[in-house]
């Protein structure tokens, strides 16, 4: 605890990593690195929707890959995922206008992003993601 107090807590968001990792957690093509229980199914698997839910508090202010920035690699891969028809839902909690614009920017449309300032916000953002997650589930 003591170690993680003295960490900063501002300037150094990669939020780029976070979105890659969202992808790479639900992508077939990572499905070597998990068991066999766990192993993500493919993008076109029947009656299966792959869903990420995004959240920073963040501004993407630090790039960890070389030729370009955490703005332009986040979009990247924002891209790539909707491409695959994964719907991705982004939550902007506290975040500076950077933060939020991105994660509308990824966000499957204006109905799947959500901006919290306080903890209330946020767990109503929470609360209609999974209202909406739920309501795919139906079916005849």
């Amino acid at each position: 605890i003591s170690a993680i107090e003295t960490l900063p807590t501002s300037g150094t968001t990669a939020g780029h990593l976070g979105i890659a990792w969202s992808w790479y957690l639900i992508s077939p093509k990572w499905s070597s690195i998990w068991p066999s229980d766990a192993k993500p199914r493919d993008y076109d698997e029947p009656d299966s929707t792959k869903i990420a839910i995004l959240m920073t508090d963040g501004a993407f202010n630090k790039d960890y890959m070389s030729g370009g920035d955490s703005f332009a690699h986040a979009k990247k891969f924002c891209d790539g995922m909707k491409a695959e028809g994964i719907v991705i839902y982004t939550v902007a909690f506290k975040a500076p206008q950077a933060g939020q614009d991105i994660l509308e920017y990824c966000g499957s449309g204006s109905e799947f992003s959500f901006k919290a300032s306080n903890g209330q916000q946020l767990e109503d953002a929470y609360d209609r993601i999974a209202s909406n997650i739920s309501d795919l589930r139906l079916s005849h």
